[in-house]
């Protein structure tokens, strides 16, 4: 195993795929990839997209700041479990397309997510990341409860 890639939403659920992503990371001296998709919150594509452009850059600006605290909390979780070698990213898009694009290009040998993100409500209106990734994913998923 070379790559770990682990997603954060900065929930308590991500912090348990973080943990466990570190720790698989160190024991096997892989690369640990700790990633956060600014995805579109509930909205269709192009409206999430009206409102992150042009005359809506404050929007875009206070997203990039908030995913920057979350990889930021996400890294020093990692390091306190004994992950040595890590990358952080974020990306705007559809979160699942987005790690599985993600895990293409590294390449990635596994993805890591917590089983419930930000919020029960949207998981239940937009359907489940981890059900989708380990529906969809090249690559084996892990979910962590």
């Amino acid at each position: 195993m070379k790559c770990v890639l682990v997603a954060t939403d900065g929930s308590e659920g991500a912090d348990r795929a973080v943990d466990h992503a570190a720790k698989l990371a160190k024991d096997n001296a892989a690369e640990l990839m700790i990633v956060n998709v600014i995805g579109g919150y509930g909205l269709p594509d192009p409206v999430f997209r009206a409102f992150t452009e042009g005359g809506h850059v404050w929007l875009d600006e206070l997203l990039r700041s908030l995913s920057t605290e979350m990889l930021t909390h996400a890294r020093d979780r990692a390091r306190l479990a004994g992950a040595t070698t890590i990358q952080l990213d974020s990306r705007h898009g559809e979160v699942t397309r987005t790690l599985i694009d993600i895990a293409r290009q590294k390449p990635a040998d596994i993805i890591i997510v917590g089983k419930r993100g930000a919020g029960r409500i949207a998981g239940l209106l937009l359907g489940s990341v981890s059900q989708k990734l380990a529906s969809l994913s090249p690559v084996p998923v892990t979910i962590v409860p």
